[in-house]
């Protein structure tokens, strides 16, 4: 029988083949269940208009709702699109608190992106 970690695995070998709907079609369920790393990699999708329309709302709306969950990857994706202005708009104030609350949890590229973001 297939588990989640099976089906976000062949959405990853998907991914990684350029099937970016195939993809979308593993993580969607995935994320509809509150799968962190699918919420973000659904985010990914929309930012950068992977197989579906770029759509930095409902990237930002995806991050958050695995950044609200304490996932510090999607804590510093969204803080990276709030302080760009990436197809939202821009909020730096906010990206920074986005990206201390992921090195605070010990996620060392949000620390490397705060020391080059100052």
């Amino acid at each position: 029988s297939r588990t989640f970690v099976d089906d976000f695995q062949r959405g990853l070998a998907a991914y990684d083949r350029g099937d970016y709907a195939a993809a979308r079609s593993f993580w969607q369920p995935l994320a509809d269940n509150y799968d962190l790393a699918a919420l973000r990699n659904m985010g990914h999708l929309y930012r950068l208009g992977q197989g579906v329309e770029r759509d930095g709302k409902t990237a930002a709306r995806y991050y958050t709702r695995a950044a609200e969950l304490g996932f510090a990857p999607a804590q510093l994706n969204l803080a990276v699109m709030l302080y760009e202005g990436d197809d939202i708009p821009a909020d730096k104030k906010t990206a920074q608190l986005w990206a201390q609350r992921a090195a605070d949890a010990g996620y060392v590229p949000a620390g490397k992106w705060l020391a080059l973001s100052d």
